[in-house]
């Protein structure tokens, strides 16, 4: 069957390179989305809090953390193996599955707005509830894709390290997120890093002013908020974002009983600390000695500590009496505490309005390391933050044991290879030493019955419609034919070979006993998802008891090879049909005195595979290509030349008696006025025809050589 050059583009080319595209896509957005819930758990879990006050499921609050890590894992984790291929099926399913979730809820959100945002890239990247829900739609469609290609293209690991990546994956991020839990994230993606200025911060926000987009009569308009329109025709659009603002720094707000003491607590230059917790009544007891500690530290060095807490004075007082505090207690709102630092209670370390440090009561020098002043001790040094550092150390952190397993696949796809290519190697020896043996035995048992028992060949001729006459019309060609030979006696046997759809109605309309029937040809397979395709146990089924093969025009055009035409032999013989095999030269290999080279490669090729009694069941039919429609005549010295040729090339193989028993047929441009002078000769056992077999007169004149 003929390629179909466009499929062939859309599967070779086309499909692989969409279907990276997509799983670097998919891939690289579940990894970005997993990484940075990891990487800020706590963060996280304020948001899943902040969801299950929303829904009304408040007793899940406890687990909000483990239910934070446990979605960066899993988001993570499956973001690895679409990005390189891993368990393709099981992956994509979990894909849709949860992509169909996941837009579902973001298209609530849009529309009910429960709470302030998705959360979907938690601190680091914040989007609107309709821009979350589009970005959904993209990534379903995109998965939808996968789920329809993805087991096309094989991953990068071979199977049997794809779970090492899978629990290497899920250790990796959980690592992440414990070592955020007991000190602070590794990428801060918060305005409150270590480095900033606070004071300053919160003074460029101050100074820098928002404008308002306003719609009238199809033109947009951008105001100043002095400068808003007065008249009700203009209709407010969008809120511009004062370039390169600080998000919620703005918020930063520190206040007793009698106010603001913001500006007091910033504007300290020497070093402030500053004990934050959101709630005195949930904060972590086990580090109120270190606390202590630090408080005993400030008073001998001159420093201050705060206690900022958005509890409530009977909390406070409750958590002095229980640790005998003395330092001074301020309030601040508890989303900004919560935004600031991750933990309950943490210490943040200021010095002139700046971060130095962030860090959990824990992890505090001990007493005998707060001995001199902060500005020497690590404790005080300013190391501000940059995101590279620490970015290229968790990718190299993950990208050297991915490389090194990476390697492993390699490794154990190359061994594998090698194990499977020496157990073939073994089958195919032990097959062909038996297939050597079995062919010996039925030599040997053919030999015998050769000996036994002499078969004289037969006259043939045998008419190849092709790709001519209607079924009406090859109907009433066999009928004319059976009732030319009705009442005749004639010296040979003769066979039509009709297209397929002919076959069994031919079969049914004339008497089988007398004229054979066959097939054009039959396909290489035994049966299948082959289209177009028609079986040797088909041809079988139609009452056809002969099959052409190998007929020039089939090798011509349709690129059959010596390969192919062995197993449509071997097929046929299987089925009862005896092959009319054709073989021949073209013009090129004739002038160039290679046609005795071609015609016996091509017996070698494609029929010396089989054993003599099966050979015995072959009819051969010799085609002089060149002399077919060129112009050019073979004469009938030509003719019997090469068909004792062949008559000679059989007996090497298979001995005379096999030789002198086979028919070889001439299919040359015979007609009835040169049958006779080819029939004529000893070697020469009738022909295959072509045009002359389309009438009964001609193909009649034909068979009637031979009497």
């Amino acid at each position: 069957m003929a390629n179909n050059p466009g499929r062939s583009l859309w599967s070779r080319y086309i499909l692989p390179a969409l279907l990276i595209i997509v799983r670097i896509g998919v891939g690289a957005m579940f990894i970005f989305s997993g990484f940075v819930k990891a990487v800020d758990p706590m963060g996280m879990s304020l948001k899943i809090e902040e969801y299950l006050l929303a829904f009304g499921q408040e007793y899940f609050i406890p687990f909000s953390f483990f239910l934070s890590v446990a979605l960066g894992a899993y988001e993570f984790t499956l973001g690895v193996n679409t990005f390189f291929g891993s368990y393709r099926k099981f992956t994509t399913w979990l894909l849709f599955l949860t992509m169909l979730g996941m837009t579902a809820l973001t298209l609530y959100l849009a529309l009910y707005n429960p709470v302030s945002d998705c959360g979907c890239f938690g601190a680091a990247l914040y989007l609107t509830h309709w821009q979350s829900f589009v970005k959904n739609i993209v990534l379903l469609l995109a998965v939808v894709f996968l789920l329809r290609f993805n087991t096309r293209l094989p991953g990068i690991y071979h199977k049997e390290v794809q779970s090492l990546t899978v629990y290497f994956s899920i250790l990796f991020v959980v690592g992440i997120s414990m070592y955020a839990y007991y000190f602070q994230p590794l990428l801060d993606f918060r305005p409150y890093k270590e480095g900033v200025n606070i004071r300053e911060a919160i003074a460029q926000a101050g100074e820098q002013e928002y404008l308002f987009v306003y719609e009238r009569d199809g033109e947009e308009k951008t105001f100043a908020i002095d400068d808003l329109p007065t008249d009700t025709a203009w209709h407010y659009v969008a809120r511009i974002e004062p370039e390169n603002a600080v998000s919620g720094m703005e918020n930063f707000v520190v206040y007793d009983d009698e106010g603001d003491v913001t500006d007091e607590i910033l504007g300290d230059t020497t070093y402030t600390f500053l004990l934050m917790s959101p709630s005195l009544k949930e904060a972590a007891s086990d580090a109120i000695d270190k606390i202590d500690e630090l408080y005993d530290y400030t008073q001998e060095y001159g420093y201050k500590l705060y206690c900022l807490t958005a509890s409530p004075l009977e909390e406070i007082i409750e958590w002095q009496d229980n640790t005998g505090a003395d330092y001074p207690f301020y309030s601040m709102d508890k989303s900004v505490i919560q935004t600031i630092v991750r933990g309950n209670p943490a210490i943040v370390l200021l010095h002139d309005g700046v971060v130095v440090r962030k860090v959990r009561p824990e992890h505090l020098p001990g007493e005998a390391e707060l001995a001199d002043t902060i500005d020497k001790l690590s404790l005080g040094r300013l190391i501000p933050y940059t995101f590279w550092r620490p970015f290229l150390m968790i990718i190299i952190i993950f990208a050297v044991p991915m490389l090194i397993l990476y390697l492993t696949s390699k490794t154990i796809e190359a061994y594998v290879a090698q194990a499977r290519y020496r157990r073939l190697a073994r089958l195919r020896k032990i097959r062909n030493a038996l297939v050597e043996k079995k062919r010996k035995q039925k030599d040997e048992e053919q030999e015998t019955l050769l000996n036994n028992q002499t078969i004289m060949r037969k006259n043939i001729v045998a008419g190849n419609w092709k790709m001519n006459k209607t079924l009406q019309e090859g109907l009433e060609l066999a009928k004319g034919i059976e009732a030319a030979l009705a009442g005749k006696k004639v010296n040979c046997d003769v066979i039509i070979g009709t297209p397929f759809i002919h076959l069994a109605s031919v079969a049914q309309a004339i008497d089988t006993s007398k004229i054979g029937v066959a097939a054009e040809n039959c396909a290489d397979k035994v049966s299948g998802a082959y289209t177009g395709e028609v079986s040797a146990a088909m041809v079988a089924s139609t009452g056809a008891e002969y099959v052409i093969l190998g007929h020039s025009e089939r090798r011509a055009y349709y690129h059959e090879t010596p390969e192919i035409l062995k197993e449509k032999v071997l097929l046929a013989l299987a089925n009862n049909l005896t092959p009319i095999f054709c073989i021949g030269e073209v013009l090129e290999e004739r002038e160039a005195d290679k046609h005795f080279d071609v015609v016996k490669a091509q017996i070698e090729e494609s029929l010396f595979n089989l054993s003599a009694e099966e050979f015995g069941k072959i009819v051969l039919a010799y085609e002089p290509v060149w002399a077919i429609g060129t112009g050019k005549t073979a004469t009938a010295a030509q003719a019997q030349e090469m068909h004792a040729f062949i008559r000679a090339t059989l007996a090497a193989k298979y001995g005379e008696e096999v030789a002198d028993n086979c028919s070889i047929l001439y299919g040359g441009s015979c007609k009835p006025s040169n049958a006779k002078e080819l029939f004529a000769n000893p070697d020469v056992d009738g022909g295959l025809i072509g045009g002359a077999a389309l009438e009964v007169e001609s193909f009649m004149g034909i068979i009637e050589a031979f009497s």
